[in-house]
This record gives structure tokens, sequence and C-alpha cells, in this order.
């Protein structure tokens, strides 16, 4: 396990994942972050955005579309509580502009436009 953080992803009420990792990309309020072991404890404020778990060459092994949350890094540990959770492989762009254009409030208007952003720079 050395070289490594546990990393646990989740949302009010609901655990997503928790797993040994290499790193985490975190989409940090002032842009984005990586957490690797040993990182000095810190709290960190999340925006909307992909969340990715890296392995060692860095190759996306998990990813999360979040809506806002918080990060607690300590000990090699990283614990994100994120308000929505949307996997990645889980969504596409058509389901995302769907869920968008049926929201009823900004915020989530606003989250799935993000990921419909997302998307469709990463098809590029």
């Amino acid at each position: 396990m050395k070289n490594e953080i546990i990393f646990r992803l989740s949302r009010p009420y609901k655990i997503s994942t928790t797993a040994a990792v290499s790193k985490v990309v975190l989409p940090a309020a002032n842009g984005d972050i990586t957490i690797l072991p040993d990182r000095a404890p810190t709290l960190i404020l999340l925006k909307g955005g992909l969340l990715q778990v890296l392995d060692k060459d860095n190759k996306p092994q998990e990813r999360y579309f979040i809506k806002s949350g918080v990060a607690d890094v300590a000990r090699n540990r990283c614990a994100v509580s994120a308000e929505k959770v949307v996997p990645f492989d889980k969504i596409d762009v058509a389901r995302a502009a769907e869920k968008r254009d049926a929201a009823i409030h900004q915020d989530d208007k606003d989250f799935y436009q993000m990921i419909v952003e997302k998307l469709t720079l990463l098809a590029r």
C-alpha cells in the first residue's frame, strides 16, 4: 500500500466508492488539484467538474462528474463528499442534455450543462 492513498467518494447518505489508488485529480474551486501520497493535511472546497482517479502512469481508472463538495486529505486518505455524483461511464452527451432540459433548478441545469461541455471537449 506504499505510494497509495485511500480514496473514498461519497454523497449524502451513500458511499459511491472506496479504493487504494495512486492519484486523484479533484476539481477544486481554484483549479484542478492532484492528490498524491504523503500530501500535507488539507481541506479543499470543490466545484462542479470531473474527478479522476489515476493509475501510476496517469491513465484514468475511474472518472466521476461531481456537483460541488469538499475533500478532506490527511494521512494518505482522500475523502470526498459531493452533493451529486455521476459516473463518467454512465452518461453521454444526449443523456446529459436531456437531464439538463428536464431540470427544474438552475444549479442542476448548470451541472448537466457542464457535463455536456466536458463530454463534448473530450470527444474531440
